[in-house]
């Protein structure tokens, strides 16, 4: 089967969870298949992190427009609900 489109623009239908472990890795994970594919997630039972949303405001390579994607606009956009 041939593919329609490269490998790589597939990643753009899809959503991602942000919980990676540092900010070089949620950087990379934006860079690769933008903020706008992103979703806040947590493994809060394990307490990696101070609060949920820690390893999304300590990048900072990451714009105020995108982390207010990741932290819920998207996920809003997703399940059709208005802010």
């Amino acid at each position: 089967m041939l593919l329609k489109k490269a490998p790589t623009e597939y990643l753009k239908q899809l959503y991602f969870d942000s919980l990676v472990f540092t900010p070089e890795a949620l950087r990379h994970l934006a860079a690769q298949v933008g903020a706008s594919q992103l979703v806040m997630g947590t493994d809060d039972r394990f307490g990696w992190t101070k609060t949920a949303v820690d390893h999304i405001l300590g990048t900072p390579e990451l714009t105020d427009e995108q982390r207010a994607a990741i932290l819920g606009l998207t996920a809003a956009k997703l399940l059709g609900i208005s802010l």
